[in-house]
């Protein structure tokens, strides 16, 4: 692929494709982390119906793509507190711990993916990590990890921002990589937006997403890969969120009295019109335009990276959006075929896994390549496109060519 017979980019609505980094960078390491609990759809059905919005469990599979979400125990003790204990499709792991933190699931997501780069992690020169749901000031959720993996005085850097920090993450990777401050790089997600940044009966916006963890291991390597990351803020009243500060807490806690008060009583209408007043420390969601702006936006990056690299459309074989849900990555593929000239067939590269997941964030695409690999359809040599668009609006993709692991078994039968 290439530029237009004129040497002229197309006629992009968010990125700006010469801010780029091209670099030599090879993923050798990746872990995922996904709790036991379970919330299907029969939670969000049954707290849609309290507040008279009825709708079933397969009405949401079928308007969302999701059915389960992986939580952890202290989630699913969250959602009975406010549906109430007689709440359906809350379901238990008996192992769980009951308290479980961003920073345990990271650890054991970065043992994986060094278990599976056959690496200890003194072999880890810097720890980056992104996260959307991080409720740790300080020491940062990603300065714990390096600690608890024993590597506590290494650089340790927290990027802090909505869904498409993954993609940031991994251009911040590749200019530290390129510029040889570092050899070895451990970048890790965590993930627990649910409990962290929305009210559980916001049923329309918390029902689509989980929590978990990724991690990768990257290095310097001798192919080239490319990544790019852009912003436009302009499009901030379609997905943003205010974090609490400590002059919020007392009005926050009146508020939260007053939703649960509005859900016993059933009274859906009022308890939406008191999220939308309330601006600070609930997500807020517009859901046609980020049905609109995030498909692009990501169809943007891939289409950029592309043409940058001069890589033909059949050599490129997975295309693993950030899992927002499964009608955006669809519609990420229209967009590449009929906006941008790309085959029929990209439709068939690319990987939806939301369906089990829900939205996990910054950890969405590490887990989608972990279920590719358990399915066997990820193979060394292969080209993938990672786009991700988040709140902000921010967005980026990450192109670059899987070169297998050295102890794939870490990945598919983890003993951690």
């Amino acid at each position: 692929m290439a530029l237009s017979p004129e040497g002229q980019w197309p006629q992009y609505t968010y990125i700006v494709p010469q801010a780029y980094t091209k670099s030599r960078v090879r993923l050798v390491g990746l872990g995922n982390y996904s709790p036991n609990g379970i919330i299907t759809n029969e939670f969000f059905a049954y707290i849609s119906t309290c507040l008279g919005d009825p709708r079933k469990a397969e009405d949401l599979e079928r308007v969302t793509g999701l059915s389960t979400r992986h939580v952890r125990a202290s989630t699913l003790q969250l959602c009975r507190t406010m549906a109430g204990e007689d709440a359906p499709g809350l379901i238990d792991d008996p192992n769980a711990p009951a308290e479980e933190t961003l920073a345990d699931m990271g650890v054991v997501a970065a043992q994986r993916a060094l278990a599976s780069a056959d690496l200890e992690a003194s072999a880890i020169d810097t720890v980056i990590g992104a996260s959307s749901s991080d409720n740790d000031g300080f020491p940062t959720t990603v300065g714990l990890v390096a600690a608890r993996l024993g590597i506590p005085t290494v650089r340790a850097t927290m990027l802090k921002g909505a869904c498409a920090c993954q993609a940031e993450a991994f251009q911040v990777c590749a200019e530290i990589l390129a510029a040889r401050s570092a050899k070895r790089v451990l970048l890790v997600m965590s993930e627990g937006l649910l409990p962290n940044i929305m009210n559980v009966l916001d049923w329309k916006t918390s029902s689509l997403f989980g929590e978990g963890a990724t991690a990768y291991v990257l290095e310097r390597g001798d192919e080239d890969t490319y990544v790019i990351n852009g912003s436009d803020a302009r499009q901030a009243a379609s997905l943003f969120y205010q974090t609490p500060l400590r002059k919020d807490t007392v009005e926050m806690a009146e508020v939260d009295i007053k939703i649960r008060q509005l859900f016993r009583e059933g009274k859906g209408k009022e308890l939406s019109q008191l999220l939308s007043q309330y601006h600070v420390g609930y997500t807020k969601m517009n859901g046609k335009e980020v049905f609109r702006e995030a498909p692009r936006s990501m169809a943007e990056s891939v289409d950029a990276l592309m043409r940058h690299a001069q890589l033909p459309y059949d050599e490129l074989t997975h295309i693993v959006p950030h899992q927002a849900n499964s009608r955006i990555t669809r519609r990420l593929g229209e967009l590449l075929i009929h906006d941008y000239g790309w085959p029929e067939s990209t439709m068939d590269k690319l990987v939806d896994n939301f369906r089990y997941y829900g939205n996990l964030s910054n950890a969405s695409i590490g887990t989608a390549l972990v279920e590719l690999l358990r399915n066997n359809r990820l193979h060394p040599g292969e080209w993938m496109a990672l786009p991700a668009v988040g709140g902000g609006l921010n967005y980026g993709c990450w192109l670059v060519r899987y070169q297998g692991l050295k102890n794939i078994d870490a990945v598919l039968n983890p003993a951690i």
